[in-house]
């Protein structure tokens, strides 16, 4: 069997995230955000979550490993972005949110971010729109299950 990279879903949705943050890099550097997209994700996954979450919570909700979102985390706490805190019930659960500033500043670029989203959006229509992200979260529900399984 022969495989066909163009005619794989896999390769199309990397060449197209890989695309997407380069222009999130390029955005926020020409914007002076300190922060890299992946650390700007986490700021953002915490402000759309709307409280505080758990280390666990906020990496499944990522889906990125505990170990790349507290190292994403550290950065974003030693510049007052985020917060930690214990968890009243349990001490050993560290809670995570933003901050005050964090969320003030965050909102100075996401109109930006915005900007590029429609940009990426640019001639597709709502109708394959909406079926593209039903496809995608269907994708992700199979490989879920599949990795769950090893």
């Amino acid at each position: 069997m022969q495989f066909d990279s163009e005619s794989s879903p896999g390769f199309a949705i990397g060449r197209v995230a890989y695309l997407i943050r380069s222009g999130m890099a390029a955005v926020l550097k020409s914007a002076g955000w300190p922060f890299s997209p992946e650390e700007t994700q986490t700021l953002i996954t915490l402000l759309d979550a709307g409280r505080p979450l758990s280390m666990n919570e906020l990496a499944a909700l990522m889906i990125r490993d505990p170990t790349t979102v507290k190292r994403q985390l550290d950065r974003l706490v030693q510049q007052k972005f985020a917060q930690r805190s214990e968890y009243s019930e349990d001490a050993r659960i560290v809670m995570v949110g933003l901050t005050r500033r964090g969320e003030r500043k965050l909102q100075t670029v996401l109109p930006l971010l915005d900007d590029l989203r429609k940009s990426t959006l640019n001639g597709i229509s709502k109708s394959d729109l909406e079926a593209t992200q039903n496809v995608l979260r269907k994708m992700q529900k199979n490989l879920t299950r599949h990795m769950s399984k090893e």
